[in-house]
């Protein structure tokens, strides 16, 4: 639902189990943002409030600083980049991430209220794409919600020379 008044979307969930085993499952989003159709390159900005460590390397197509994946170029076509990220402690404060378009000035903050289980990274031409994973545990006759939280704002204007 789009929140009254604010640059807000929130993806409210629930899953109720009518069965008779517990459902012992993750759930993840794709969160596939194209900003302003502009290709995936060094004005994209992704960082986390955790100095992610890919488990595969993203060749010379993208690069870690500290909490920040950049792309020192476009990404050409198909080839992207793909991985897990390590580094998180797998706690409701680690799901955030903000997704940037410095050319354009703006942004998407995504949150939850729910515990990182995981998290893998992935990127083409056209789209970056954080892909945050929630674990469930719900036991028969339970239900569980969970809401994945959208702020989309403006980056203040560059400083001019």
């Amino acid at each position: 639902r789009l929140v009254k008044g604010k640059p807000e979307l929130l993806i409210e969930h629930s899953l109720k189990n009518t069965g008779k085993k517990a459902i012992d499952t993750t759930q993840y989003n794709h969160n596939f943002f194209v900003i302003d159709h502009e290709v995936v390159g060094p004005d994209i900005s992704v960082k986390f409030v955790f100095a992610p460590v890919p488990t595969r390397g993203f060749k010379d197509r993208a690069e870690v600083h500290g909490h920040e994946i950049v792309f020192p170029h476009e990404l050409q076509g198909k080839n992207g980049v793909f991985s897990e990220l390590e580094g998180s402690h797998n706690d409701v404060e680690d799901y955030d991430f903000r997704m940037e378009n410095l050319k354009s000035g703006a942004g998407v903050h995504i949150t939850s209220d729910q515990k990182l289980d995981k998290v893998n990274f992935w990127a083409i031409q056209t789209v970056a794409s954080v892909e945050p994973y929630i674990h469930l545990n719900i036991e028969p006759g339970r239900e569980s919600h969970w809401t994945i939280r959208y702020d989309f704002y403006t980056l203040p204007p560059a400083p001019t020379q």
